[in-house]
């Protein structure tokens, strides 16, 4: 059986932060071992080991813990070793130094390094070279905020793998419950607070480097005005009485709420109407992200990890350490409600970027090793191969680690928004591309189309390469240079990828190409186009539609002959939407033959006008998916089209297929608007679980069931 060892200098870290954790290894079937210095029972935690851990680094009981831990590791031969806190960290590193060389994992995630801009030089002198050295013996390191994980990336050079993971998440299952009013207010009179009181929260140790000083001055200026703010300070005291000293002198006993450590951290939150938040030094809150969740605006102190997740003026406040600027922004708050739902809006949504089950799927990823995808696309212009490419990001970039490299960034949004290194490229050469390999080292090629995917068949005895057919090319079913290259390089590949069987066929007759062969059929949001479709009303009804590029291959001109021929016995309203080199092509035939046709251009939203149109037409000389007319189709409009590739695959009643004969497609949609049918809706392309599982298997993906559910 394989194992993890925790370790940390306390149990009270492992037991706040880290039983998520514990419990995904269990489930992994892993036996969990955890070290610390304390006694506490800790859940899903198979052997606890005491091991002498101090929180000082000049207590000699940390060379007697590096000696025992080190006979622990060597004895219990562990897969994976999780180390968290500074000493317990520095202790279990050292202590784990012969271990690695075994096959040991070993991973440090820095809840926020004691050196930071701003910290005292004795903290940088003493923890930044401590840190730095260890670096080397440190397989993954985990940083939680972006100050620290920076520095680390431009300093910790013997470090191989530097993560970033924004903190340890917001348990879902924490806050899955409802408080009715009364409820609500039965637990304020049971703390001493009245229905009427403006209450303050700040849920974190009692200790110098929390501040709650600054808070208490905060609120010896906010009562003399306002009475009915109070202040609530749940969280175990490590200051030994020296706050509620200072609040009993200042006779705030009434105003501020000691509660010590509580369990119901949850309820109190939802029973606060602002967070609060003084602390000098964080690594990424979990009091604030659980605040924002809750719908609580945050006003907190300028330091590292704070003001990651608190936007100023948009969720909260992010302050200096000044009392009477922590009082104005209060007041701010407590007198401007329309300001107050706006922060607890916006801190709302961004909390979501915390969640403990997107936090799982990362670490999972890390825990596993994330395999190294670089995604290869020769085009020049925008085409229906990046639209699967921007599914796959979407879809998989949580467990793996992706990169781009094409001529054009289109997508650049969304490579944005996941992270994804993009590598622009004027020309697609084997050159330029064997440098990128050479610098991203991927463990996967994945090239989208024929020229990508023959020179990266040139790599394929070191790489793992995929070949992805995205559009029927009927000179791929004859003799021409272009298949008989593809079929040399097709040795080379390890999997060949077609959008639908039909294109796939093309690619794959009479002698078989590459070793595997799979059909991916991209991912549609139904639900998505479905809520699109009434983002917005539109006036104008149409009797047709045309939905694509204006260009050679989708084959518009066409399209306008159709409605021309129509146009003859009835009157014929019409729309175009979509732009390309065709533009002025269509708009000049449409003002010659006097038809009443709309080109819209591109819009970002063509579903509402998709939505008051009755008819589709999709006369395309080539195809691959047929992205267009599936869109359609989910919301319930018949497409005629010329059935390249995947379009025959989309809906089952083949009336709707024709051969670009202008005379059929007149016939045929004639015959339809006497008797209009009901369309099948395919829905094999909306299953999103699906989807995923067909890409995970195409990269061999070594998850079961229960692990891509996470």
């Amino acid at each position: 059986m394989k194992k993890v060892l925790f370790s940390a200098t306390v149990d009270a870290h492992i037991l706040a932060f880290h039983i998520p954790f514990l419990k995904y290894f269990k489930e992994h079937g892993y036996e969990v071992h955890v070290a610390t210095n304390g006694t506490e029972e800790i859940p899903y935690c198979d052997k606890k080991i005491i091991i002498p851990f101090e929180r000082s680094p000049f207590k000699i009981n940390n060379l007697k813990a590096i000696k025992e831990l080190r006979k622990v590791i060597q004895k219990e031969h562990y897969d994976i070793i999780h180390t968290h806190t500074p000493m317990g960290s520095a202790i279990t590193r050292l202590a784990a130094k012969k271990a690695r060389r075994n096959g040991t994992r070993v991973i440090y995630t820095a809840h926020g390094f004691h050196f930071f801009k701003g910290a005292p030089l004795l903290n940088w002198c003493l923890f930044y070279s401590v840190e730095k050295y260890l670096s080397k013996y440190t397989d993954t390191l985990i940083l939680i905020n972006q100050e620290d994980y920076q520095r680390a990336k431009k300093k910790f050079k013997k470090c191989k793998d530097i993560k970033y993971v924004p903190g340890v998440g917001i348990d879902e299952e924490k806050f899955d419950f409802q408080m009715s009013e009364k409820e609500k207010l039965e637990l304020r009179k049971s703390l001493g607070l009245k229905k009427d009181d403006f209450v303050l929260i700040y849920p974190a140790e009692l200790n110098k480097n929390k501040n709650q000083i600054l808070l208490i001055e905060a609120m010896e200026q906010l009562v003399k005005k306002y009475p009915n703010i109070k202040l609530l300070l749940p969280g175990k005291d490590s200051y030994h009485g020296y706050y509620q000293k200072i609040v009993a002198e200042k006779n705030l006993c009434d105003h501020i709420f000691f509660l010590g450590f509580r369990k119901d951290i949850p309820e109190l939150l939802k029973i606060s109407d602002l967070a609060v938040a003084s602390s000098l030094r964080e690594g990424l809150p979990v009091n604030i992200m659980e605040a924002m969740h809750v719908g609580l605006p945050v006003i907190a102190t300028n330091c590292r990890g704070q003001r990651d997740l608190v936007e100023d003026g948009l969720s909260g406040y992010i302050i200096s350490y000044d009392s009477s600027f922590f009082v104005s922004k209060i007041l701010e708050l407590y007198q401007n409600r329309e300001k107050y739902d706006e922060f607890s809006r916006n801190g709302l949504e961004k909390s979501q970027e915390y969640m403990l089950s997107d936090i799982l799927r990362k670490m999972d990823a890390i825990y596993t090793q994330k395999k190294k995808v670089l995604h290869l696309l020769a085009s020049n212009k925008y085409s229906g191969a990046e639209n699967v490419v921007c599914t796959i990001i979407e879809q998989l970039s949580d467990y793996y680690e992706m990169a781009y490299c094409s001529p054009v960034g289109s997508i650049q949004d969304i490579l944005n928004k996941k992270k994804i290194k993009y590598y622009p490229l004027k020309k697609f050469r084997y050159g330029d591309i064997k440098r990128i390999i050479k610098e991203y080292k991927p463990d996967i090629i994945h090239a989208h189309d024929i020229k990508a995917s023959l020179i990266a068949s040139r790599f394929g005895k070191r790489y793992r390469v995929i070949s992805h057919l995205h559009k029927n090319d009927f000179s791929m079913n004859k003799l021409s240079l272009k298949s008989v290259l593809y079929r040399i390089s097709s040795r080379n590949f390890f999997e060949v990828v077609g959008v639908s069987q039909s294109v796939l066929n093309e690619y794959v007759f009479k002698n078989s190409i590459g070793h595997k062969f799979k059909v991916l059929y991209n991912y549609v949001d139904a639900n998505k186009i479905q809520k699109m479709s009434n983002e917005f009303s539109v006036d104008k009804t149409y009797d047709f539609f045309y939905l694509g590029r204006l260009s050679p291959e989708k084959n518009p001109m066409e399209f306008l002959a159709v409605i021309e021929h129509l146009s003859e016995k009835r009157e014929v309203t019409a729309v175009m939407i979509g732009d390309g080199i065709l533009m002025e092509a269509c708009k000049k035939e449409i003002q010659e033959k006097k038809l009443n046709v709309d080109i819209l251009g591109f819009q970002s939203n063509p579903f509402p006008y998709i939505k008051n149109s009755k008819i589709g037409i999709m006369p395309s000389l080539y195809e691959g998916f047929g992205l267009a007319a599936i869109e359609c189709n989910i919301l319930g409009k018949p497409v005629f089209n010329s059935g390249v590739g995947g379009l025959k695959e989309i809906y089952e009643n083949n009336s709707f297929y024709i051969c670009n004969d202008l005379d059929e497609y007149v016939d045929k949609i004639n015959k339809y608007l006497k008797q209009p049918k009901p369309i099948s809706r395919c829905l094999k392309y909306s299953d999103e679980k699906q989807f995923q599982n067909n890409l995970l298997s195409i990269y061999e993906f070594c998850y079961t069931e229960s692990e891509t559910n996470l």
